[in-house]
């Protein structure tokens, strides 16, 4: 029997005595009613739509040294004060008069600031952070306008994840230095890290107005646009980051997140392949540029996220994204050349969450696999994880249902899939496998309703008014069977099990005439089922 776009079709076919029909479910072909079994819902991309971008959030702050991450915030060490203290003076001449108490106090606690700040400084290098945390505090106690200092604070409270903390560190430095670019970023960074993207940005933007060219700003400011979703002005930020810096493998990776999450999927395997060039060893831009190229080329992709797993053989995203390639492949092949690549699929479904246990998308598409292999209890237990670990998962519940509804279980594949259609009401492929599984449980008003729901969704779909024209002839409404048949021959003129419907349903409405058109019809499309309808419907 054909396939549909969306499940697979069977046929029964409708025995007329006497002007009354009957359906006989067994030992004779049927109306053809869409079952199924066709499309299932992988979640092939680690992301909704698209393939597994894993953007790097701020790892680190640029040390004293001068190292960078993707997010990158700046620190700086402080340098010596050149002024000279009362004390190295005195030093260099015979002493006058007494110095007052107040003015050698005041020089005494610059000095002791100046070394608790060389003291924090060394223990930042070591990443002794805390330490270094007590000493610059212990600093500022001392010396409280000191913008470096506080800058250097921030920092150290960055490193040990305490976002907010050094916000506030960054802040106080800009309000003693308000023109330092570098305490601007951040500040951005660390707004960034503590999930408060529009502050953020306003900081990230700050740097930008103080130094254009800053490639590092830039990035850190398309990174937060790109989190805000606004993929037009992260692409902005990403070109002029690359510019300013080309050989920035970093803002290379962002720029290719950034064109593919505005469905430009050719210039973002351009970034992907120049951040690739710049640094051979870039995991998530390969595992990203070999999710991209599943649609378009599974092999090739299989090939990218191969390599990208000898790199870090522990990337379940990696593992989730080939097991889409290898489905994608399987597709392409007849069912004894696609077993192999399901099976394949499969170990890498398994090996994502053996890596990452709680991994849903990865539950679902071990899932939807069994369900192609024809494991329908392995798919029926996998996917029942799924929705237990994230019951609003619409995709999970249209999978399970697919799996019981082939097993037989007809009511426990319609609650899946109202569970399916509720999640996510737009979502065509699951009312109309609600509605053959309503049918197929005996509620033929529900089933009606649902591939009215379907339709609605999506009108130009031959399968659903053919199922919808089966359901009608079921309860003997002939007219609006007829009405269904016409539409999908309509839509589908070469479909010669809706033709064949169609005749059948004439039939019943003991309108010969066009019984016979469409048997016409059928012959040229399908002689061997058109002679099959006269010998049963006509010739008697």
């Amino acid at each position: 029997m054909r396939r549909s776009s969306n499940i697979a079709t069977r046929r029964y076919r409708a025995r007329f005595c006497v002007g009354v029909a009957l359906i006989i479910i067994s030992g004779l072909r049927t109306l053809a009613l869409q079952d199924i079994g066709g499309t299932l819902a992988f979640q092939g991309q680690d992301i909704i739509g698209g393939a597994a971008i894993i953007f790097k959030p701020p790892k680190r702050v640029r040390d004293l040294a001068g190292n960078t991450a993707a997010m990158l915030a700046s620190a700086r060490r402080p340098s010596r004060s050149n002024r000279p203290t009362e004390v190295a003076r005195n030093n260099s001449r015979p002493t006058p008069q007494p110095t007052p108490v107040t003015v050698a106090t005041t020089t005494t606690a610059e000095n002791r600031a100046e070394a608790l700040k060389e003291q924090g400084n060394t223990h930042y290098d070591r990443g002794d952070y805390q330490q270094a945390i007590d000493a610059y505090q212990n600093a500022v106690k001392l010396d409280a306008t000191d913008a470096d200092v506080y800058n250097n604070l921030g920092a150290a409270y960055f490193n040990l994840n305490r976002a907010g903390e050094a916000a506030a560190a960054f802040q106080k430095s800009i309000s003693l230095k308000s023109d330092d670019a570098e305490a601007f970023n951040n500040l951005g960074a660390s707004l960034y890290k503590a999930g408060r993207y529009q502050e953020a940005s306003a900081a990230f933007q700050n740097a930008v107005r103080l130094t254009p060219n800053d490639a590092d700003a830039l990035n850190n400011l398309g990174a937060v646009y790109y989190v805000l979703e606004q993929y037009d002005r992260a692409l902005d930020s990403f070109q002029k980051a690359t510019a300013a810096k080309p050989d920035s493998a970093d803002a290379h990776y962002n720029l290719g997140n950034a064109y593919y999450m505005s469905g430009r999927n050719r210039e973002a395997q351009t970034a992907y392949r120049r951040a690739i060039e710049l640094r051979s060893d870039y995991v998530e831009a390969k595992t990203n540029l070999g999710s991209l190229l599943i649609s378009s080329d599974p092999n090739r992709a299989a090939t990218e996220l191969q390599e990208s797993l000898r790199l870090r053989p522990n990337n379940p995203v990696a593992y989730n994204n080939l097991g889409y390639a290898y489905v994608k492949i399987a597709e392409t092949l007849d069912r004894a050349n696609a077993v192999p690549y399901l099976r394949q699929a499969v170990d890498a479904y398994k090996e994502a969450l053996r890596l990452k246990p709680d991994y849903v998308k990865a539950m679902n598409n071990l899932g939807a696999a069994y369900n192609k292999l024809g494991q329908y209890q392995e798919a029926a237990e996998v996917l029942l994880r799924a929705t237990r670990a994230k019951p609003d998962f619409p995709e999970a519940h249209y999978n399970l249902g697919t799996a019981l509804y082939s097993r037989g279980d007809f009511k426990g594949a319609v609650t899946e899939f109202q569970q399916a259609v509720r999640l996510r009401q737009d979502y065509a492929d699951a009312f109309n496998s609600l509605g053959t599984a309503l049918y197929k449980d005996q509620q033929f008003d529900a089933a009606i309703d649902a591939y009215k729901k379907t339709l609605a969704l999506k009108s130009a779909n031959a399968e659903t008014n053919n199922n919808l024209g089966t359901v009608y002839f079921r309860t003997k409404r002939y007219q609006e069977a007829v009405t269904s048949f016409k539409e999908a021959v309509r839509i589908k003129p070469d479909y010669a099990e809706a033709h064949f419907n169609l005749a059948l349903a004439y039939v019943a409405l003991n309108d010969r005439k066009s019984a016979l058109e469409q048997y016409n019809r059928l012959k040229k499309l399908d002689p061997k089922l058109a002679d099959e309808f006269f010998q049963k419907y006509i010739k008697k």
